[in-house]
Parts: structure tokens; sequence; C-alpha cells
């Protein structure tokens, strides 16, 4: 059986404003992967003071593919990125597990966070 990857756009093009997060809209179906890699791409201010989060929620009844991430919600997976002045990318092995997922980027730092992506790049059978 042949193994196959493709990539996704969770998070595209964001502006994050400092203390603030953003979820992606859409969620992910992992059905059938066996594996997850998640990418961050973003431009940090060159005088910000802190990084950025990148965690992974899934849907609890894995049922509904347009759950909501409460502010209570505890992640699956996630991973940090420090900041450096300017683009900085980052990717991550995530777990696999659930079926539908969402991301959402915690922007750390007392500056905005702009041009913001998050990819995922499941592998399936």
């Amino acid at each position: 059986m042949a193994l196959s990857k493709t990539p996704t756009t969770m998070v595209s093009n964001q502006t994050i404003a400092a203390g603030s997060t953003y979820t992606s809209p859409s969620s992910l179906d992992l059905s059938g992967a066996i594996s997850l890699e998640v990418s961050f791409k973003g431009t940090f201010n060159a005088s910000t003071n802190a990084g950025a989060r990148v965690e992974m929620f899934s849907d609890p009844t894995s049922a509904n593919s347009g759950f909501s991430v409460g502010v209570n919600d505890e992640p699956i997976d996630a991973m940090d990125i420090s900041h450096v002045s300017g683009t900085k990318s980052k990717p991550a092995q995530f777990k696999a597990c659930s079926k539908y997922v969402k991301f959402k980027v915690t922007n750390l730092g007392n500056q905005s966070l702009t041009a913001v992506y998050v990819y995922a790049l499941p592998q399936t059978q």
C-alpha cells in the first residue's frame, strides 16, 4: 500500500496582536493518518520580547468537524517557537490520534506577529 502526503494550510497570512490568539477556522480530518508534521512560519518584530506557541485541539466527540476551541480547552499537542528578529519557520511532529483537529497560535510577545502560517502534512496510507 502506497503512502501519501497532502499538505494543508490551516492558518494563512494572519496578523496576531501582542498577547492574542488565532484559531484555524476549519478543522483537519486525520482519518487514516499515521503521522502528522505541523509547520509554523511567521515574522517577529525586532523589538518583541517573546515567541509564539502553536497548539492542536481535537473534537472530543470525534464527530463534529465544525467544533469550537474553548478558552478552557487543553491541547493534545503543542510546540513553542522562540522569537527572532524577522521571519522564522519551525516544523514538528504532532500526534495523529484524533479524527478532527484545529490549530491555535498564541503570540506570547509584546509586538504584533505578522504573516503567520500553519501548515499540516498528514501522512496517510
